[in-house]
């Protein structure tokens, strides 16, 4: 049962690690493509898509623990907040600036000056995407304790502190 528990973890967190390489790919070149719409709107539509991904496959993980079947999901949330909020604001900042970059791409297609407005977005996200693939592979690292999976002494003990 190790075994095979240890190749599923395997399996999600290379999924996990594969979506984190794809959304900084996306980050990194997809400004190469601006000058194709149809282009850009799939890179876009696309690390939109690994980005709900993400959140879902680390929702899958957490459901999928001892300690959210004993009932105990307030102690996976403190544990997994700050991870959860970080990835709900990145989502918020980047399909943000994706729209934005349509719609102005949209409005003047041949036209490739940006205002301050959606600039200082566009730096924002970036800023604020090493923060997000720092806390998405710490929660997806930490999901890969088999602490999670077991009835430990710890959960005990938070229930009697409860």
């Amino acid at each position: 049962m190790i075994k095979l528990s240890t190749r599923r973890f395997a399996v999600v967190l290379f999924f996990q690690c594969l979506i984190l390489l794809i959304d900084l790919a996306i980050n990194s070149f997809s400004h190469l493509a601006r000058d194709r719409r149809s282009t850009i709107i799939f890179l876009f539509l696309f690390q939109d898509i690994c980005l709900v991904l993400a959140f879902t496959v680390l929702l899958f993980s957490l459901y999928s623990t001892y300690v959210f079947q004993a009932g105990l999901a307030e102690l996976l949330y403190s544990k997994f907040r700050a991870s959860l909020i970080v990835l709900a604001i990145y989502f918020i900042l980047t399909l943000s600036h994706h729209i934005w970059i349509i719609i102005d791409h949209h409005k003047t297609p041949n036209k490739h000056e940006w205002s301050t407005s959606l600039t200082t977005l566009f730096i924002i996200q970036r800023i604020f995407s090493p923060f997000y693939y720092y806390t998405y592979k710490r929660a997806a690292l930490k999901m890969s304790d088999p602490r999670f999976y077991e009835n430990l002494d710890w959960v005990s003990e938070f229930l009697a502190i409860r």
